[in-house]
């Protein structure tokens, strides 16, 4: 796939990266020509460009692109009007960062729906972690209120079944999944831990000392395991 990621700082810079990585076809531009520097050997393409010169937008194979995604994490302006030349131009896919709340709602105005808030996502991550500390083993952002959390699970629940302790009913949370460690041989003999995802988990199930629980739910209710 080809993508196009428009502002080469901290974030934009990751992303064409992660993405070339996984064998994309990315080019990046950003008018700082340092920054082009910095990542030109590690993606198909890196061109130093002012992304609010519609002429110069338009000499990129815009058409191509599977996705562009504008990154900008200081200057409001020329994101928006980075963002409203593309729209003009009747582009593919926008994936834009959002700076602010009022930032968001620019974006929402000219018609963009699919938006990267990192700011927005390390509060939520950091705050998690902070009630949950060594629990919480991963963390994905499904709306902007509703998560899912993978967590150590909780010495009080420990031979306990998934009826008795009714999570959803108790703290408003779903139980997704459940991954349970086991051991099993490889090819020469030796001994190895793997996961084995459990689900559907029914209401028999009993809760073991190293499951890793699959949880569904708001963040303010998934932090009450904390307090387990």
């Amino acid at each position: 796939m080809k993508h196009l990621v428009i502002g080469l700082g901290s974030l934009g810079s990751a992303i064409a990266r992660d993405l070339s990585r996984l064998g994309n076809e990315v080019i990046g531009i950003d008018k700082d020509t340092r920054k082009v520097n910095l990542v030109k050997n590690d993606i198909a393409g890196a061109i130093t460009m002012d992304s609010t010169d519609k002429d110069a937008l338009t000499s990129l194979p815009l058409g191509e692109m599977d996705s562009i995604i504008v990154t900008f994490g200081k200057d409001f302006g020329i994101s928006v009007q980075t963002v409203a030349l593309l729209k003009n131009l009747d582009v593919n896919k926008i994936i834009v960062r959002a700076i602010s709340p009022i930032h968001e709602a620019v974006l929402r105005a000219i018609g963009i729906d699919e938006m990267i808030t990192p700011e927005k996502d390390f509060s939520t991550l950091y705050t998690s972690r902070t009630a949950l500390g060594d629990r919480l083993q991963q963390w994905y952002k499904v709306t902007d209120t509703d998560h899912l959390y993978k967590i150590k699970t909780p010495r009080a629940l420990v031979g306990q079944t998934v009826q008795n302790i009714n999570l959803e009913g108790n703290f408003g949370i779903r139980l997704v999944a459940i991954e349970r460690p086991y051991e099993k041989k490889n090819l020469i003999g030796l001994t190895q831990i793997t996961n084995n995802v459990i689900n559907p988990v029914t209401d028999e199930q009993t809760i073991e000392a190293d499951d890793i629980l699959i949880l569904f739910g708001k963040m303010e209710q998934l932090n009450k395991i904390a307090h387990l």
